[in-house]
């Protein structure tokens, strides 16, 4: 109780609040979609340790690492049934771990009911982000040496008259366009030969709208709420002392994905030919490195 007590559940509205009325939108943009990346970063951590250690929250989640969330992650969206859980529940799964956050929440009602359903589409969706690889390359390198160049990308398309000739500007359609977006360099490695050290860079770019991901911030928040007074009622907290939250309106947990980019990434890169690769080995790689310290 003492480490659930002192969650700021009204820390990420806080920290919207101040950057929407910020000047400098550019660098405000970045500030917000790092917010988002903690925010679901925080909300499944909570939600992890409420399916399966509800009465040790706090050392869930300090065990358990990136990978492991995401692994979790995965078996819930695949209702897997193997997954161990304290819940009084048949299986994990969003509508089953709903129903157990907001049983205490208007029970009996219609609106218990809808807002079951529509927070476990909203969890559901908010899965399918949190697991695209884009969006954990993204989140890296936010977090790991902001090594991010800030804004979005534009991109059309059109037949050519002659080959490698562009066609006339007025030809051109235009697929997606953000203001908002990041780019970066994603180092991996070439082909799948074990031991290989050979790796290439590729540069990566993700638009986004800037509604969606405030909006997506405060459904967020409003589920980190929720799941909260949950983990307090699991731990003997009177259900009155609790509060849940959700939108006024159904139609705004829709809202977010009203916008759209038209495109949402991009890579363009050379082809490397794996056969043209000299594959070099760890044990290679320091003897061509202590050789070159003789010299």
């Amino acid at each position: 109780m003492e480490f659930l007590e002192g969650i700021d559940t009204e820390y990420f509205d806080y920290i919207i609040k101040v950057h929407l009325g910020a000047e400098d939108e550019k660098r405000s943009s970045i500030a917000l979609r790092t917010t988002l990346h903690h925010a679901m970063e925080t909300f499944f951590s909570l939600l992890g340790a409420y399916i399966q250690a509800p009465n040790c929250a706090y050392a869930w989640i300090e065990k358990c690492s990136n990978k492991g969330l995401r692994d979790f992650i995965g078996k819930i969206e695949k209702s897997n049934n193997s997954l161990f859980t304290k819940l009084n529940i048949e299986k994990v799964s969003w509508e089953n771990v709903a129903k157990s956050v907001f049983h205490r929440y208007m029970p009996g009602t219609e609106k218990n009911d809808k807002t079951q359903k529509l927070f476990a589409l909203l969890w559901q969706r908010l899965a399918h982000e949190y697991m695209d690889q884009n969006y954990i390359d993204e989140y890296n390198s936010l977090k790991h040496g902001f090594r991010v160049r800030s804004g979005g990308f534009a991109l059309s398309v059109g037949a050519e008259h002659e080959y490698g000739v562009p066609p006339p500007q007025n030809e051109m359609q235009l697929v997606g366009k953000s203001d908002f977006g990041t780019t970066f360099f994603k180092v991996e490695p070439i082909g799948k030969r074990e031991g290989n050290r050979s790796i290439r860079s590729r540069r990566v770019s993700i638009n986004w709208k800037i509604e969606k991901v405030v909006l997506l911030t405060q459904l967020v928040s409003m589920s980190i709420n929720n799941v909260v007074s949950a983990l307090k009622i699991a731990n003997d907290a009177k259900a009155e002392t609790c509060r849940f939250l959700r939108p006024k309106d159904d139609e705004d947990f829709e809202k977010p994905w009203g916008y759209s980019p038209g495109v949402t990434n991009c890579s363009m890169d050379f082809v490397i030919n794996e056969e043209e690769v000299i594959f070099v080995t760890k044990n290679e790689l320091f003897a061509k490195l202590k050789d070159r310290k003789k010299k």
